[in-house]
Protein backbone atom coordinates (compact mmCIF):
# COMPACT_ATOMS: atom_id res chain seq x y z
CA UNK A 1 0.00 0.00 0.00
CA UNK A 2 1.43 3.61 -1.14
CA UNK A 3 1.88 5.65 1.68
CA UNK A 4 -0.75 8.15 0.41
CA UNK A 5 -3.38 5.90 0.43
CA UNK A 6 -2.38 4.55 3.95
CA UNK A 7 -2.74 8.14 5.01
CA UNK A 8 -6.02 8.37 3.35
CA UNK A 9 -7.28 5.35 5.35
CA UNK A 10 -6.24 6.55 8.63
CA UNK A 11 -8.18 9.90 8.24
CA UNK A 12 -11.39 7.86 7.71
CA UNK A 13 -13.74 7.07 10.14
CA UNK A 14 -12.83 3.61 10.70
CA UNK A 15 -8.99 4.15 10.67
CA UNK A 16 -9.17 7.57 13.17
CA UNK A 17 -12.05 5.16 15.72
CA UNK A 18 -8.88 2.31 15.48
CA UNK A 19 -6.20 4.15 15.92
CA UNK A 20 -7.87 5.75 18.44
CA UNK A 21 -8.95 2.72 20.63
CA UNK A 22 -5.27 1.62 19.97
CA UNK A 23 -4.43 4.81 21.85
CA UNK A 24 -6.61 4.35 24.72
CA UNK A 25 -6.03 0.60 25.21
CA UNK A 26 -2.29 1.35 24.89
CA UNK A 27 -0.45 4.79 25.01
CA UNK A 28 2.43 4.08 26.85
CA UNK A 29 2.95 1.51 23.32
CA UNK A 30 1.17 3.55 20.48
CA UNK A 31 3.59 3.26 17.36
CA UNK A 32 2.16 4.57 14.46
CA UNK A 33 4.16 2.82 12.01
CA UNK A 34 3.38 -0.45 13.62
CA UNK A 35 -0.70 0.56 14.49
CA UNK A 36 -0.81 1.49 10.48
CA UNK A 37 0.79 -1.94 9.70
CA UNK A 38 -1.38 -3.23 11.85
CA UNK A 39 -4.98 -2.07 9.51
CA UNK A 40 -6.97 -4.17 8.08
CA UNK A 41 -6.23 -3.14 4.69
CA UNK A 42 -2.38 -2.97 4.48
CA UNK A 43 -0.23 -6.10 2.79
CA UNK A 44 2.91 -4.69 4.13
CA UNK A 45 5.27 -7.29 6.06
CA UNK A 46 6.13 -5.78 9.24
CA UNK A 47 9.75 -5.44 10.72
CA UNK A 48 9.47 -5.99 14.77
CA UNK A 49 12.04 -5.66 17.13
CA UNK A 50 12.02 -7.56 20.42
CA UNK A 51 14.21 -7.64 23.23
CA UNK A 52 14.39 -9.84 26.76
CA UNK A 53 16.03 -8.73 29.95
CA UNK A 54 17.15 -12.05 31.29
CA UNK A 55 18.17 -10.29 34.53
CA UNK A 56 14.63 -9.15 35.41
CA UNK A 57 12.43 -11.78 36.51
CA UNK A 58 9.23 -10.04 36.87
CA UNK A 59 6.66 -13.12 37.80
CA UNK A 60 6.64 -17.40 37.80
CA UNK A 61 4.18 -19.52 36.34
CA UNK A 62 3.33 -22.66 36.76
CA UNK A 63 0.94 -25.35 35.56
CA UNK A 64 -1.48 -23.88 37.42
CA UNK A 65 -1.39 -20.59 35.68
CA UNK A 66 -2.23 -22.95 31.98
CA UNK A 67 -5.69 -24.63 33.36
CA UNK A 68 -9.37 -25.19 32.03
CA UNK A 69 -12.53 -25.69 33.22
CA UNK A 70 -14.28 -29.33 32.62
CA UNK A 71 -18.67 -29.67 32.70
CA UNK A 72 -18.10 -32.85 30.74
CA UNK A 73 -18.06 -34.97 34.58
CA UNK A 74 -21.46 -34.45 35.04
CA UNK A 75 -21.93 -37.14 32.32
CA UNK A 76 -21.12 -40.52 33.59
CA UNK A 77 -20.73 -41.32 29.89
CA UNK A 78 -17.79 -38.75 29.19
CA UNK A 79 -16.44 -38.72 33.06
CA UNK A 80 -15.31 -42.42 31.85
CA UNK A 81 -14.44 -42.33 28.49
CA UNK A 82 -11.26 -43.04 29.01
CA UNK A 83 -10.18 -41.52 25.18
CA UNK A 84 -10.99 -37.86 26.57
CA UNK A 85 -9.63 -39.07 29.57
CA UNK A 86 -6.20 -39.45 27.49
CA UNK A 87 -6.38 -36.82 25.75
CA UNK A 88 -6.96 -34.26 28.86
CA UNK A 89 -3.54 -36.08 29.72
CA UNK A 90 -1.98 -35.52 26.71
CA UNK A 91 -2.44 -31.93 26.94
CA UNK A 92 -0.54 -32.08 30.37
CA UNK A 93 -3.15 -30.31 32.72
CA UNK A 94 -1.85 -29.07 36.00
CA UNK A 95 -5.44 -27.96 37.32
CA UNK A 96 -9.30 -28.21 36.18
CA UNK A 97 -12.11 -26.30 37.57
CA UNK A 98 -14.82 -28.66 37.59
CA UNK A 99 -18.23 -26.41 36.90
CA UNK A 100 -21.19 -26.82 35.44
CA UNK A 101 -24.25 -24.79 36.23
CA UNK A 102 -25.95 -27.27 37.34
CA UNK A 103 -24.27 -29.56 39.07
CA UNK A 104 -26.30 -28.75 42.33
CA UNK A 105 -29.63 -30.65 40.90
CA UNK A 106 -27.54 -33.31 38.63
CA UNK A 107 -25.63 -34.64 41.27
CA UNK A 108 -28.07 -34.59 44.20
CA UNK A 109 -31.58 -35.92 44.74
CA UNK A 110 -34.83 -33.81 45.25
CA UNK A 111 -36.48 -36.62 47.34
CA UNK A 112 -33.40 -37.40 49.80
CA UNK A 113 -32.23 -33.44 49.52
CA UNK A 114 -29.01 -34.39 49.34
CA UNK A 115 -26.10 -35.68 47.12
CA UNK A 116 -26.32 -38.55 45.67
CA UNK A 117 -23.33 -40.46 46.73
CA UNK A 118 -23.34 -43.24 44.36
CA UNK A 119 -23.60 -41.33 41.32
CA UNK A 120 -20.45 -38.51 42.29
CA UNK A 121 -18.53 -41.77 43.15
CA UNK A 122 -18.71 -43.20 39.64
CA UNK A 123 -17.98 -40.29 38.68
CA UNK A 124 -15.35 -38.93 40.61
CA UNK A 125 -13.34 -41.80 40.69
CA UNK A 126 -12.15 -42.56 37.23
CA UNK A 127 -11.88 -39.00 36.64
CA UNK A 128 -9.90 -38.17 39.37
CA UNK A 129 -7.23 -40.15 37.49
CA UNK A 130 -6.03 -37.21 35.44
CA UNK A 131 -3.84 -36.15 38.65
CA UNK A 132 -4.44 -32.18 37.91
CA UNK A 133 -5.10 -29.85 40.70
CA UNK A 134 -8.87 -29.53 40.80
CA UNK A 135 -11.02 -26.38 41.77
CA UNK A 136 -14.61 -27.96 42.91
CA UNK A 137 -17.30 -25.28 41.76
CA UNK A 138 -21.01 -25.75 43.99
CA UNK A 139 -22.47 -23.12 41.20
CA UNK A 140 -25.40 -22.40 43.74
CA UNK A 141 -28.65 -24.14 45.54
CA UNK A 142 -30.65 -26.56 43.84
CA UNK A 143 -34.06 -26.27 43.06
CA UNK A 144 -36.00 -27.90 45.49
CA UNK A 145 -34.66 -24.64 47.58
CA UNK A 146 -37.03 -22.24 48.42
CA UNK A 147 -36.58 -18.88 46.38
CA UNK A 148 -38.28 -15.73 45.65
CA UNK A 149 -39.15 -14.51 42.05
CA UNK A 150 -36.15 -13.00 41.63
CA UNK A 151 -34.28 -16.27 42.00
CA UNK A 152 -32.37 -15.11 44.98
CA UNK A 153 -32.03 -17.72 48.07
CA UNK A 154 -34.71 -17.51 51.09
CA UNK A 155 -32.87 -16.87 54.46
CA UNK A 156 -34.72 -19.70 55.92
CA UNK A 157 -32.71 -21.78 53.58
CA UNK A 158 -29.33 -20.07 53.92
CA UNK A 159 -27.88 -22.75 56.81
CA UNK A 160 -29.66 -25.80 54.47
CA UNK A 161 -27.23 -24.64 51.59
CA UNK A 162 -24.07 -24.56 54.05
CA UNK A 163 -24.54 -27.48 55.06
CA UNK A 164 -25.23 -29.20 51.29
CA UNK A 165 -22.14 -27.94 50.45
CA UNK A 166 -20.54 -29.41 53.69
CA UNK A 167 -22.27 -32.94 52.65
CA UNK A 168 -20.61 -32.39 49.36
CA UNK A 169 -16.82 -31.96 50.67
CA UNK A 170 -17.38 -34.47 53.27
CA UNK A 171 -18.30 -36.96 50.29
CA UNK A 172 -14.96 -36.18 47.77
CA UNK A 173 -12.76 -35.65 51.02
CA UNK A 174 -13.70 -37.74 53.63
CA UNK A 175 -15.56 -40.54 52.12
CA UNK A 176 -13.77 -40.74 48.35
CA UNK A 177 -10.55 -39.34 49.71
CA UNK A 178 -10.03 -37.51 46.64
CA UNK A 179 -8.44 -34.65 49.20
CA UNK A 180 -9.96 -31.47 47.24
CA UNK A 181 -8.16 -28.27 48.16
CA UNK A 182 -9.83 -25.63 46.14
CA UNK A 183 -13.34 -24.89 46.61
CA UNK A 184 -16.04 -22.21 45.40
CA UNK A 185 -19.52 -22.58 46.79
CA UNK A 186 -20.55 -19.58 44.20
CA UNK A 187 -21.30 -19.39 40.53
CA UNK A 188 -21.88 -15.77 38.75
CA UNK A 189 -24.66 -14.91 41.33
CA UNK A 190 -23.04 -11.62 41.91
CA UNK A 191 -25.55 -9.72 38.92
CA UNK A 192 -28.74 -10.96 40.38
CA UNK A 193 -27.74 -10.00 43.92
CA UNK A 194 -26.55 -6.68 43.27
CA UNK A 195 -29.49 -5.68 41.22
CA UNK A 196 -31.89 -6.70 44.01
CA UNK A 197 -29.42 -4.25 46.03
CA UNK A 198 -28.94 -7.70 48.42
CA UNK A 199 -25.06 -8.34 47.85
CA UNK A 200 -24.63 -8.44 51.77
CA UNK A 201 -26.59 -10.94 52.19
CA UNK A 202 -24.80 -13.09 48.96
CA UNK A 203 -22.11 -12.73 51.71
CA UNK A 204 -23.87 -14.15 54.25
CA UNK A 205 -24.47 -17.26 52.31
CA UNK A 206 -21.05 -17.54 51.07
CA UNK A 207 -19.73 -17.09 54.93
CA UNK A 208 -22.16 -19.62 56.35
CA UNK A 209 -20.86 -21.86 53.77
CA UNK A 210 -17.24 -21.64 54.44
CA UNK A 211 -17.65 -22.21 57.63
CA UNK A 212 -19.74 -25.34 57.29
CA UNK A 213 -17.17 -26.75 54.38
CA UNK A 214 -14.18 -26.21 56.31
CA UNK A 215 -15.81 -27.74 59.66
CA UNK A 216 -15.77 -30.86 57.49
CA UNK A 217 -12.36 -30.62 56.31
CA UNK A 218 -10.12 -27.70 57.67
CA UNK A 219 -7.85 -28.32 55.15
CA UNK A 220 -9.44 -27.23 52.18
CA UNK A 221 -9.29 -23.54 50.65
CA UNK A 222 -12.67 -21.53 49.83
CA UNK A 223 -12.61 -18.83 47.64
CA UNK A 224 -15.04 -16.63 45.68
CA UNK A 225 -17.14 -14.43 44.62
CA UNK A 226 -16.99 -16.34 40.92
CA UNK A 227 -17.76 -12.67 39.54
CA UNK A 228 -19.49 -12.93 36.29
CA UNK A 229 -17.03 -10.76 35.07
CA UNK A 230 -14.19 -8.26 36.88
CA UNK A 231 -16.03 -5.80 38.29
CA UNK A 232 -14.00 -4.25 41.30
CA UNK A 233 -16.56 -2.33 43.39
CA UNK A 234 -18.28 -5.85 44.08
CA UNK A 235 -14.86 -7.70 44.24
CA UNK A 236 -13.99 -4.67 47.19
CA UNK A 237 -17.30 -5.79 48.54
CA UNK A 238 -17.06 -9.28 48.98
CA UNK A 239 -13.61 -8.59 50.43
CA UNK A 240 -14.74 -6.57 53.23
CA UNK A 241 -17.48 -8.25 54.40
CA UNK A 242 -16.09 -11.86 53.51
CA UNK A 243 -12.28 -11.39 54.30
CA UNK A 244 -11.92 -13.87 57.27
CA UNK A 245 -12.79 -17.08 55.02
CA UNK A 246 -11.61 -16.20 51.59
CA UNK A 247 -8.06 -17.88 50.84
CA UNK A 248 -8.06 -17.08 47.22
CA UNK A 249 -10.29 -15.06 45.02
CA UNK A 250 -11.84 -15.27 42.04
CA UNK A 251 -13.85 -13.92 38.78
CA UNK A 252 -14.57 -14.41 34.85
CA UNK A 253 -13.80 -12.52 31.91
CA UNK A 254 -14.85 -13.12 28.18
CA UNK A 255 -13.69 -10.62 25.82
CA UNK A 256 -16.80 -10.29 23.30
CA UNK A 257 -19.92 -10.84 22.89
CA UNK A 258 -20.46 -10.22 19.60
CA UNK A 259 -18.97 -12.36 16.47
CA UNK A 260 -18.67 -9.42 14.36
CA UNK A 261 -15.97 -7.40 16.69
CA UNK A 262 -12.77 -7.81 14.43
CA UNK A 263 -10.00 -9.96 15.08
CA UNK A 264 -7.56 -7.09 15.31
CA UNK A 265 -10.19 -5.65 18.57
CA UNK A 266 -10.10 -8.63 20.01
CA UNK A 267 -6.33 -9.03 19.64
CA UNK A 268 -6.01 -5.53 20.88
CA UNK A 269 -7.46 -5.91 24.31
CA UNK A 270 -5.49 -9.43 25.59
CA UNK A 271 -3.28 -6.90 27.71
CA UNK A 272 -6.17 -6.20 29.87
CA UNK A 273 -6.18 -9.21 31.32
CA UNK A 274 -3.10 -8.62 33.01
CA UNK A 275 -3.76 -4.96 33.87
CA UNK A 276 -6.88 -6.76 36.00
CA UNK A 277 -4.88 -8.97 37.81
CA UNK A 278 -2.71 -6.24 39.30
CA UNK A 279 -5.79 -4.52 40.20
CA UNK A 280 -7.07 -7.28 41.51
CA UNK A 281 -4.10 -7.95 43.65
CA UNK A 282 -4.20 -4.32 45.09
CA UNK A 283 -7.54 -5.16 46.17
CA UNK A 284 -6.45 -8.03 47.97
CA UNK A 285 -3.77 -6.16 49.55
CA UNK A 286 -5.79 -3.92 50.56
CA UNK A 287 -8.73 -5.39 52.15
CA UNK A 288 -6.34 -8.53 53.41
CA UNK A 289 -3.39 -6.77 54.37
CA UNK A 290 -1.53 -9.54 56.58
CA UNK A 291 -2.28 -12.63 54.19
CA UNK A 292 -1.52 -13.59 50.79
CA UNK A 293 -4.53 -14.05 48.49
CA UNK A 294 -4.05 -16.25 45.80
CA UNK A 295 -5.92 -15.02 42.38
CA UNK A 296 -7.76 -17.27 40.05
CA UNK A 297 -9.49 -16.13 36.91
CA UNK A 298 -11.82 -18.92 36.66
CA UNK A 299 -13.08 -18.67 32.92
CA UNK A 300 -12.36 -16.65 30.02
CA UNK A 301 -12.74 -17.04 26.19
CA UNK A 302 -13.72 -14.91 23.47
CA UNK A 303 -17.23 -14.63 23.28
CA UNK A 304 -19.48 -15.25 26.64
CA UNK A 305 -22.70 -16.42 24.38
CA UNK A 306 -22.34 -19.86 22.64
CA UNK A 307 -25.45 -19.29 20.74
CA UNK A 308 -23.00 -15.86 18.89
CA UNK A 309 -22.13 -18.36 16.56
CA UNK A 310 -18.32 -17.34 17.08
CA UNK A 311 -15.75 -20.02 15.84
CA UNK A 312 -13.04 -18.09 16.03
CA UNK A 313 -11.98 -19.69 19.46
CA UNK A 314 -11.72 -23.09 17.76
CA UNK A 315 -9.07 -21.98 15.16
CA UNK A 316 -5.67 -20.84 15.01
CA UNK A 317 -6.34 -17.47 16.03
CA UNK A 318 -7.88 -18.50 19.18
CA UNK A 319 -4.65 -19.93 19.82
CA UNK A 320 -3.00 -16.82 18.78
CA UNK A 321 -5.73 -15.15 21.57
CA UNK A 322 -4.93 -16.90 24.14
CA UNK A 323 -1.72 -17.40 23.99
CA UNK A 324 -1.66 -13.76 24.39
CA UNK A 325 -3.55 -13.96 26.94
CA UNK A 326 -1.65 -16.58 28.58
CA UNK A 327 1.38 -14.45 28.63
CA UNK A 328 -0.32 -11.43 30.27
CA UNK A 329 -1.74 -13.42 32.86
CA UNK A 330 1.50 -15.11 33.65
CA UNK A 331 3.64 -11.59 33.20
CA UNK A 332 1.23 -10.31 36.33
CA UNK A 333 1.75 -12.35 38.10
CA UNK A 334 -1.90 -14.66 38.28
CA UNK A 335 -1.83 -18.05 40.78
CA UNK A 336 -4.38 -19.96 39.04
CA UNK A 337 -6.87 -19.64 35.79
CA UNK A 338 -8.60 -22.07 33.89
CA UNK A 339 -10.52 -21.29 30.13
CA UNK A 340 -13.66 -21.79 29.25
CA UNK A 341 -13.56 -25.05 28.20
CA UNK A 342 -11.86 -28.64 27.97
CA UNK A 343 -14.34 -29.83 25.78
CA UNK A 344 -17.47 -29.14 23.79
CA UNK A 345 -18.67 -28.28 20.16
CA UNK A 346 -18.76 -24.83 20.89
CA UNK A 347 -15.58 -23.41 23.11
CA UNK A 348 -13.73 -26.94 23.35
CA UNK A 349 -10.30 -27.33 23.33
CA UNK A 350 -10.45 -31.23 22.36
CA UNK A 351 -14.32 -31.54 20.06
CA UNK A 352 -16.87 -33.52 20.64
CA UNK A 353 -14.69 -36.37 18.90
CA UNK A 354 -11.96 -36.29 20.95
CA UNK A 355 -9.88 -34.27 18.64
CA UNK A 356 -7.59 -31.36 19.85
CA UNK A 357 -8.13 -28.19 18.22
CA UNK A 358 -5.24 -25.74 17.76
CA UNK A 359 -5.60 -24.06 21.16
CA UNK A 360 -5.03 -27.42 22.57
CA UNK A 361 -2.03 -27.41 21.12
CA UNK A 362 -0.94 -23.97 22.49
CA UNK A 363 -2.22 -25.24 26.20
CA UNK A 364 0.61 -28.34 25.50
CA UNK A 365 3.55 -26.68 24.47
CA UNK A 366 2.69 -23.73 27.22
CA UNK A 367 2.23 -26.38 30.12
CA UNK A 368 5.40 -28.18 28.90
CA UNK A 369 7.69 -25.06 27.95
CA UNK A 370 6.53 -21.80 29.74
CA UNK A 371 6.46 -22.52 33.28
CA UNK A 372 9.31 -20.95 35.00
CA UNK A 373 10.65 -17.90 36.08
CA UNK A 374 8.90 -15.23 34.05
CA UNK A 375 11.59 -12.31 31.89
CA UNK A 376 11.01 -9.09 31.41
CA UNK A 377 10.37 -8.23 27.45
CA UNK A 378 9.58 -5.13 25.04
CA UNK A 379 8.71 -5.21 21.94
CA UNK A 380 8.28 -1.97 19.16
CA UNK A 381 4.94 -3.00 18.20
CA UNK A 382 1.95 -3.82 20.72
CA UNK A 383 0.83 -6.57 17.65
CA UNK A 384 3.65 -8.55 17.92
CA UNK A 385 4.69 -10.40 21.93
CA UNK A 386 7.13 -12.45 23.25
CA UNK A 387 7.03 -14.21 26.95
CA UNK A 388 10.66 -15.35 28.00
CA UNK A 389 11.10 -18.61 30.54
CA UNK A 390 13.80 -19.86 32.15
CA UNK A 391 12.60 -23.64 33.66
CA UNK A 392 13.54 -24.88 36.29
CA UNK A 393 15.84 -27.52 34.24
CA UNK A 394 17.80 -24.82 33.42
CA UNK A 395 16.84 -24.97 29.58
CA UNK A 396 14.85 -21.67 28.12
CA UNK A 397 11.74 -20.61 26.24
CA UNK A 398 10.45 -18.20 24.29
CA UNK A 399 6.99 -18.13 22.92
CA UNK A 400 6.63 -15.68 19.91
CA UNK A 401 3.18 -13.99 19.11
CA UNK A 402 1.91 -12.57 16.12
CA UNK A 403 -1.89 -10.66 16.56
CA UNK A 404 -1.14 -8.90 12.78
CA UNK A 405 -3.16 -10.23 10.06
CA UNK A 406 0.26 -10.33 7.94
CA UNK A 407 3.76 -11.84 8.51
CA UNK A 408 6.48 -10.33 10.54
CA UNK A 409 10.02 -10.79 10.90
CA UNK A 410 11.25 -9.87 14.35
CA UNK A 411 14.95 -9.72 15.35
CA UNK A 412 15.40 -10.47 19.01
CA UNK A 413 17.85 -9.13 21.27
CA UNK A 414 19.03 -9.86 24.83
CA UNK A 415 20.35 -13.68 24.13
CA UNK A 416 23.34 -13.22 24.08
CA UNK A 417 23.23 -12.61 28.19
CA UNK A 418 22.65 -16.54 28.55
CA UNK A 419 24.40 -19.36 27.64
CA UNK A 420 22.97 -21.46 24.64
CA UNK A 421 22.75 -25.10 23.45
CA UNK A 422 23.74 -26.32 20.65
CA UNK A 423 20.49 -27.41 19.32
CA UNK A 424 16.93 -25.50 19.65
CA UNK A 425 13.48 -26.79 19.27
CA UNK A 426 10.86 -24.73 17.82
CA UNK A 427 7.33 -25.39 17.03
CA UNK A 428 5.16 -23.14 14.73
CA UNK A 429 1.46 -22.62 14.68
CA UNK A 430 -1.10 -20.95 11.93
CA UNK A 431 -3.22 -20.77 9.68
CA UNK A 432 -1.71 -23.92 7.81
CA UNK A 433 -1.33 -25.86 11.20
CA UNK A 434 1.40 -26.99 13.53
CA UNK A 435 4.91 -27.88 12.59
CA UNK A 436 7.94 -28.65 14.44
CA UNK A 437 11.67 -28.48 13.71
CA UNK A 438 15.77 -27.47 14.78
CA UNK A 439 18.02 -25.13 14.78
CA UNK A 440 21.14 -23.86 15.80
CA UNK A 441 20.25 -21.28 18.17
CA UNK A 442 23.63 -19.40 16.89
CA UNK A 443 21.94 -19.32 13.55
CA UNK A 444 18.41 -19.11 14.90
CA UNK A 445 19.12 -15.54 16.44
CA UNK A 446 21.61 -14.04 14.21
CA UNK A 447 18.75 -13.31 11.58
CA UNK A 448 15.06 -12.01 12.23
CA UNK A 449 12.82 -14.30 12.89
CA UNK A 450 9.57 -14.93 10.69
CA UNK A 451 6.65 -14.98 12.04
CA UNK A 452 3.19 -15.80 9.61
CA UNK A 453 0.24 -13.88 10.21
CA UNK A 454 -1.88 -15.02 13.29
CA UNK A 455 0.84 -17.40 14.38
CA UNK A 456 2.53 -18.22 17.75
CA UNK A 457 6.00 -20.01 17.62
CA UNK A 458 7.78 -21.37 20.88
CA UNK A 459 11.57 -22.07 20.91
CA UNK A 460 12.95 -24.18 23.39
CA UNK A 461 16.40 -23.42 23.86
Amino acid sequence: MKRRDTLKLILSGAGIGYLFHQFRENPSNFHIESLIASLPYSNKTINTKATVNWAKIIAKSTPKTFGSNDFQIVDIKNATDTTYRSQISKIGFGLIRIHQAEISDKWSNPVTKTWDFNKIKAIYNPYYSTKATVIQNIPGWPKWMATDKQGLLQPSEYKNYANFCSQLVDIINNRLRHNVIYWEPLNEQDVRYQKAGKLDELWKIYNLAASAMKAKDSKIKIGGPVLTWDEESRMASFLEKCKSNVDFISWHRYASSSPKDTTDSLMSNTPYYGQQVKKFRALAKQYVPNRYIPLFLGEYNINYSWKSGEKRHQTHIGAVWFASVLKHLAEAGIDMSASWNIKDGVYGLIDPNNKLRPPATLFTWAIKYLTGSVASTTTNNSFVEIMAVKQASGKYSLLLINKLNRPTQVTIDGMKSIKLPHTASIFYLDANGVKNTTNSPASLFAKPFSLAPYSVAVLHL
